[in-house]
Parts: structure tokens; sequence; C-alpha cells
């Protein structure tokens, strides 16, 4: 599934137009979509008013989608108001089709809004066809007013089911920035293909959840779209294949390097992840002095044992050990809980920045931060590599002197992505994959229980895991915050959304993996 943007889905409109999909037909397929949408959503509303649908529409296309949708509820008996919010009083075309002219109102009849206030109290289902993916200016004015009416409305009646088409009136589709008097939607139907806004904070949490619904266009039309949505049909074929005559070397090695005194967790959660993915044998380059505990929670893994400086930190000499058993290994993950310190800096800098290759690495956490006191680090770790980021590590990497960046936009990451020829993972909600070939996948879920310590060392590990079982690094890096994401979510289901830790997610990992591959566990 591609994802657009505003310039994107003009063009795909208007190559269907080209290929005989008029624009009558994909207005006619969106405003279909959206009435078979309201009417599910109204048959499961037990208030008597259930009837009462009012559809708000503006003058351009995303109003004429609203008005089709109204006409064919009104046909299905429902009772229908359509109010033209447009300042000019125009009114798309396709209100000439409308059976009964009378179900039509105009916001210049209305100069107080007391009939839309009226119009509101009575509903139970409001479309927002006012404006869509269209928004070039600020709102304000008389439409500002009537947002702020549906808005109480909503706050005083939530019971009230608001449905804006593409995306709610107020956002801008490309960037998803959120002006203050956005509609806040309960559904928001996206026509055709998803629209980045849907994907992005602050925008998705006005939107809704999000329904996408196919208005008729060609098939293989979005070929050269580059930017795609995860889901089961992209990821259920690259999970890895498990033949019945396999041993542990089928699965792959992984090593993991990383751990110190003061975040000895984090080589659990990460070794722990990969194991649980299905790699066939994790090795961890810790500091001896954390071995002992790792052993009692991870009795599977085998153990590299690497010098330590007196406080527990990984020795700056510890890369020639490491170097000598590399070819050993499939994958290496590096630098959950490794610490920052002055030897743990200069093993980073030898082992990485020494022109060494290492066996499609993972790179994390305190290992970002250290590279990222050199400038010049990608032109001397120029071997192609993952990067896991959360948005305080990507920041420091695009400049270590720039304040925290609150949001890093995928155009920014497409450059870097390119420029340092990284897999770019960028955490957070609505996890982001930008390759150095500018594609990029986004992550359909968001999870506030995912906002604690040590999910993104559970990440890496999955993504090392996945890499150890011959994955390619683009696949192992989409299918890895996949499933990732999917055991988030079951963790979620089962526990709501606070109070959730790294180490809960552990367990639903292959649970993860054998819903994706049809299994009911």
């Amino acid at each position: 599934m591609k994802i657009v943007n505003t310039n994107q889905m003009k063009s795909l409109e208007q190559r269907s137009i080209e290929l005989n999909i008029s624009a009558n037909t994909l207005m006619e397929n969106a405003g279909s979509a959206t009435a078979e949408i309201c009417k599910d959503l109204l048959s499961k509303n037990p208030l008597p008013k259930m009837g009462n649908v009012l559809i708000l529409a503006g003058s351009g296309n995303n109003g004429g989608d609203a008005i089709v949708a109204g006409r064919i509820l009104s046909d299905w008996g429902y009772k229908v108001t359509i109010y033209n919010c447009s300042r000019s009083g125009r009114i798309h075309e396709k209100a000439s089709a409308l059976p009964d002219v009378s179900i039509l109102v105009s916001s210049n009849s209305d100069p107080n809004c007391d009939l839309f206030s009226n119009l509101i109290s009575q509903a139970t289902l409001v479309v927002d066809g006012i404006i869509g993916t269209g928004i070039t200016g600020h709102i304000s004015g008389k439409l500002k007013l009537m947002l702020k009416i549906l808005k109480t409305a909503q706050e005083n009646h939530p019971e009230l089911t608001v449905v804006a088409l593409d995306v709610p009136t107020g956002i801008n589709s490309d960037t998803g920035q959120v002006q203050s008097s956005s509609v806040t939607a309960n559904i928001t139907i996206a026509f055709g293909y998803p629209k980045i806004a849907h994907y992005t904070i602050p925008a998705a949490e006005h939107c809704g959840s999000v329904s996408i619904a196919n208005i008729g266009m060609p098939a293989g039309i979005d070929k050269d779209i580059k930017t795609n949505l995860l889901t089961d049909e992209l990821i259920i074929p690259k999970l890895p294949k498990r033949p019945l005559n396999a041993h542990k070397g089928t699965f792959g090695k992984v090593l993991f390097i990383g751990g110190c005194q003061r975040y000895k967790g984090a080589s659990y959660l990460a070794t722990r992840a990969s194991t649980r993915t299905g790699a066939g044998l994790v090795t961890a380059a810790i500091p001896p002095s954390i071995q002992l505990s790792l052993v009692e929670k991870v009795p599977e893994i085998t153990y590299m044992m690497v010098p330590e400086t007196p406080d527990g930190y990984i020795d700056s000499g510890a890369h020639k050990q490491i170097m000598e058993a590399i070819d050993d290994f499939d994958t290496v993950l590096i630098g959950c809980g490794l610490g920052i310190s002055d030897s743990t800096t200069s093993f980073i800098y030898n082992l990485l920045l020494s022109n060494s290759q290492l066996p499609s690495p993972v790179i994390d956490a305190d290992a970002l931060t250290i590279l990222s006191k050199k400038t010049d680090w990608y032109i001397k770790f120029d071997q192609l590599a993952i990067l896991t980021p959360h948005v305080g590590e990507m920041s420091r990497l695009i400049g270590p002197d720039l304040s925290i960046q609150k949001q890093v936009s995928t155009e920014e990451l497409i450059a870097y992505a390119n420029k340092w020829n990284k897999i770019i993972v960028m955490k957070g909600p609505y996890t982001r994959i930008v390759t150095p070939n500018r594609l990029v996948f986004i992550s359909p879920m968001a999870n506030p229980g995912l906002a604690s310590a040590g999910t993104g060392d559970v990440l890496g590990g999955t993504i090392a895991g996945l890499l150890a079982q011959g994955l390619n690094m683009t696949d192992a890096a989409v299918t890895g915050v996949y499933i990732h994401s999917i055991a988030g979510q079951r963790v979620k289901k089962m526990m709501g959304d606070a109070g959730v830790i790294a180490s809960d997610i552990l367990n639903e990992l292959p649970l993860a993996i054998a819903n994706l591959k049809g299994l009911d566990v």
C-alpha cells in the first residue's frame, strides 16, 4: 500500500482519467464508499435520532464527494441535510443531481450560525467534506466559528460521530501540521490511498481510525511512488523460512556488543529479542562483570569475554578481539546499554571508524551518540548499516551542536539516509524507515505503551535476529519494525497502554510472527 502526498494524488487522478476512468466516476465511487461506511456506523448507533446526517460540504472536490454521499444516504432513507460551507456561496455541481433540493442549505442564509448549531445538535453523524487535502490558507471568519461549534458539540455529546473525507478540515495533508480550528474526526476515509498526515503527529491525533476506500483507480499506476505503508501483505512474504531440516546454523548468528554496569538490562532485552525472533545463536560481547546476571535471564546465549575497565565499561581495546572473531557472525548489534565513557568512545571509534567491514551492522543507542561527536563519522563508517535512533539521537547525528528537534521530517530523513548511505529507522509513533535509495516505509501503528525504557533495545534485537536469518537489510528493518509493533499492540490489548515495560514485549514477538503466518495464537 502506497502513501501519497497531495501532488502525487493529483497525478494519480490524472493518470486514471487518461486511462478512461473519469473524474465523475472517481467522485461517485468516493461518495458511495463514504455512504457505505456511514451506513455501517449508523446501524450501530442506538440513539433514536440515528437517521440524522449532517453533510458539511465545501465548493471543491471534497465537497463533491460529500454531496454524493449525502445523496446516496438520502436515497437509502436517512434524514440528510447538506450544509454548504462555502464562503462565496458556490456549491459543487454534484448538488444539481440531488433529488430534493430542500436538503441543501447555505451558510450565507445563516449569518450567525444559529441553524448550523441546531443542525449539529440534532445530528448523529457529521461528514466533514469542507476542504480535505486542498487547504492552502488559515481558517478564519465564519468557518472558524462553525468548527468551534462542532468541537463544542463533540465535547458535550461524545456519541456524536464525525467522519472526515481524506483529511479533517484544517490539517495539512503533506506535513501533518494542524491548525487550532481543525476538525477532530472519529473516522477518516482516505480515498484511493492513505495520505502522509494520517501517520504523522500531530495530525494523526485528529484523524481517528483511518479507512482506505478503493475508488476504482487502475492497478499499477502507483509504481513510481516510493513511500509505503507497512501492512500484513507487505511483510508476510518477507518472513524468514523455517525448513524442517534446520539446525541452529540455519538461522544465523548474532553478535551483540553493549552493556555496562549502569545499563545491565539492555543486554538482556536485546539478546532475548534476537532469540525470540528466531536467530539460531546469539553471542554477547559484554563486560564480564555483568555476565552472571545475564546468564540467569538468558541461559541460551553464549559469550565473548572482552576486556573491561575497572568501572564496568567495555575497554577501548576490545575491538581487536571482536574483529578476530567477526567472520563467524551474520550480523552485529552495537550500542544497547553500552554507556558513554572515554573507553567506550574510543572503542566505537576503533570499531566503526577504522575501515573495518562488519556483517550487516545495526547501530543503536549510545553508539549513535558516540558517533555523533564526529562530524565526518559517516565518511569513515561508509558501509551500509541500519541506524535505529529516537528523535534525540537523530538530532545529534544531524548536528551535535544543535538543539534537540521535536520532530525530524521525512524529507530530512531521506536526505540523510542518502548522504550517509545508511538505512534509518526513525523510532517513535508511526516509525519511519528510510533507505539510501529514497524508499520510505511507515508503520501504521502508534502505541504510547512503547514509550518506556528498553523498547528500543528490543527493536534492535528483533532486527538483528531477522538479519541473522538471511533477510536483506531493508527487509529486516521493515519486518522488524512491524513485528515489534504488532507485539506491542498485543501487549496493549492485554494490559492497556500504561505500565507496559519492554520485557513484556519479548514473549509476544514469536506470537506476532505466528499470527502473521496465520496461526491462531
